[in-house]
């Protein structure tokens, strides 16, 4: 039985590691109409099956949570790589809303886009 447990968890830990790649690699967190939907379809995911899978390997979070994580980690990339970017065009090009991208960075790190740009 443990042997077959381990198997599943291998199995799973490999889509992780698809969608991971999917999201990050095809840039499809730009997206801003990127839905937990979208990636079941794409890996023939029930929703749990979805989100016992982020749980386990992406730090217990949520789908948007895991898409913002990603989202976030872009925006650290291109505040430190293009610093003259603007906050506005920086959260158009992760898909999010200004509004959204403030909220985000603002819960994220604690200050502002433009203190994160000042620091970072």
């Amino acid at each position: 039985m443990q042997r077959k447990l381990n198997h599943i968890h291998q199995t799973d830990q490999e889509i992780f590691r698809q969608i991971d790649d999917a999201i990050r690699g095809e840039r499809l967190f730009v997206n801003p109409n990127l839905h937990r939907k979208d990636i079941m379809n794409r890996f023939g995911l029930r929703r749990q099956h979805l989100n016992d899978i982020l749980t386990a390997y992406s730090y217990r979070q949520s789908f948007p949570a895991y898409v913002n994580s990603i989202r976030m980690q872009e925006a650290e990339r291109m505040i430190k790589e293009k610093p003259n970017m603007t906050i506005s065009a920086m959260a158009q090009s992760i898909g999010l809303s200004m509004a959204n991208f403030r909220g985000i960075i603002k819960r994220t790190y604690g200050v502002t886009p433009s203190k994160l740009k000042k620091i970072l």
